[in-house]
């Protein structure tokens, strides 16, 4: 169980500041009357990494699921 709550952490963290980025780029984008397309293209970038790493940490988890308990032993 330990070995899964760092990885949990480390993308609850990457995506708070990824949102924190998209964020702060849209509000300069709103401020300097963008045109709409490049907000939804902040989003939709937004949208796609923050699916790829919850599927990288869906994948991560099962590695750690099915992982050996002895790994050294294979050396």
């Amino acid at each position: 169980m330990k070995k899964m709550l760092t990885p949990i952490i480390i993308v609850i963290l990457a995506m708070i500041g990824i949102t924190a980025w998209a964020g702060f780029y849209l509000f300069i984008f709103d401020q300097a009357r963008f045109p709409d397309i490049f907000k939804i293209i902040i989003i939709l970038g937004l949208l796609g990494i923050c699916g790829a790493l919850i599927k990288v940490l869906n994948q991560r988890i099962k590695e750690l699921k099915e992982e050996d308990k002895d790994d050294l032993s294979k050396y």
